[in-house]
């Protein structure tokens, strides 16, 4: 069921915007999870660009593509998301992307995404988000311990104009299983 956790309701979504020979972002890499079905999804001709600030978990994603064979398709940046502006080649233009806000896992809090690397990174993606592009969020409780980032990121993307983005949140009402934000270019 897509409706019990919110990484397959977002993969999903992803899975409507995304074609075999699509530029696609995955913002926060983590150990690869979304990495790996976003070079599923665009076959060996297309692109995915991954962003993680964490080396061992860039390495373990890395181990996972190569043991799929979904490697040659992905290039994995060491780096932070709020620098996609810069590390991408100026003409791209990307179908879809997605964040997983929080940390890697519920045990290690030492890094963790922030509001102003995420609301910054999610611009400079809708700067180069073609139309019917898709933008997804995933909000796991069990990875994002704060509301900090959720609330600032619901109040500026409550501030894009509607008539080029239309954007969704998506929250389970009887229990708390996550929440998925999505913006679509228009």
């Amino acid at each position: 069921m897509i409706l019990n956790h919110p990484t397959k309701f977002a993969h999903f979504l992803l899975d409507q915007a995304i074609r075999p020979g699509d530029v696609v972002i995955d913002a926060t890499v983590g150990y690869g999870d979304d990495t790996l079905f976003l070079a599923e999804r665009v076959a060996d001709f297309g692109q995915v660009y991954g962003f993680e600030i964490q080396k061992e978990a860039i390495d373990s994603c890395a181990e996972r593509l190569i043991k799929a064979n979904q490697a040659s398709q992905v290039t994995l940046l060491n780096q932070g998301h709020e620098r996609i502006i810069t590390a991408l080649p100026p003409e791209l233009k990307a179908q879809a992307a997605i964040f997983s806000l929080g940390t890697l896992s519920p045990d290690s809090f030492e890094h963790i995404t922030l509001p102003n690397t995420t609301i910054s990174a999610y611009h400079q993606i809708l700067s180069r988000l073609n139309r019917g592009g898709l933008i997804v969020f995933v909000i796991d409780p069990r990875f994002n311990e704060t509301q900090e980032e959720i609330d600032y990121l619901i109040a500026d993307l409550s501030r894009l104009e509607p008539t080029n983005y239309r954007v969704c949140h998506f929250k389970a009402v009887n229990v708390d299983q996550g929440q998925v934000l999505a913006i679509e270019k228009i």
